[in-house]
């Protein structure tokens, strides 16, 4: 069999998300992968740099991590949070539906690469960075929510409050999620004009 994995990673980009929100602005996974992958490391850096008494974590896997956390939904297509986890059969069918997505995306490797990749796609244990990574992708949803609801769209309310109520055990259990939220999520209310003289600030200040 030919290997497809990777033509198949690149259609991530035609697998949309928030569908039933009716967001201002479509969002894709493949977008939204790289954005968590982004705050997955700067999650591990923080954690390395500023929080400097906890153990040293990779940033660098970290990131890979994220980049693949979602991967399993080229085939599965995004399916809705609010019904995912309306239910626990609910849920649990979703999870083995996104396993065995995994697995067959394992096998459209070539086979002196599936060992590499199995790890990251399969979800195999790693608790710390999944952790991370759960955070960053919590963070993703939370960042979008706010710029919706800078947009005007209120129907973001609902997720905005579901988002935080989620992120609580994070920021509570992880000061670099909690130091995150206070120093870097705040710019994601800001208008791009705001955001232009913000970096040419911080250039002149060089």
């Amino acid at each position: 069999m030919q290997p497809v994995f990777f033509a198949l990673m690149s259609r991530m980009q035609n697998v949309h998300r928030w569908g039933k929100s009716n967001p201002t602005r479509a969002e894709n996974v493949a977008e939204h992968s790289f954005q968590v992958a982004m705050f997955a490391h700067a999650l591990g850096e923080i954690r390395n740099q500023v929080f400097t008494g906890q153990p040293k974590v990779d940033a660098n896997h970290l990131a890979v991590v994220a980049m693949f956390h979602d991967s399993a939904e080229v085939l599965t297509e995004d399916v809705n949070s609010g019904i995912k986890y309306s239910d626990k059969r609910m849920l649990a069918l979703c999870r083995e539906m996104e396993a065995i997505a995994a697995h067959m995306l394992v096998t459209t490797l070539p086979s002196p690469l599936q060992s590499t990749y199995k790890g990251l796609i399969e979800h195999e244990d790693d608790p710390e960075a999944a952790r991370f990574v759960k955070a960053a992708d919590l963070l993703s949803a939370y960042t979008k929510a706010l710029s919706e609801l800078r947009a005007g769209n209120m129907e973001f309310e609902g997720t905005e409050r579901k988002v935080l109520a989620a992120l609580s055990p994070y920021t509570d259990t992880m000061p670099e999620v909690a130091w995150f939220m206070e120093h870097c999520v705040p710019a994601f209310q800001m208008t791009i004009d705001d955001l232009v003289d913000a970096a040419l600030v911080g250039g002149e200040e060089e």
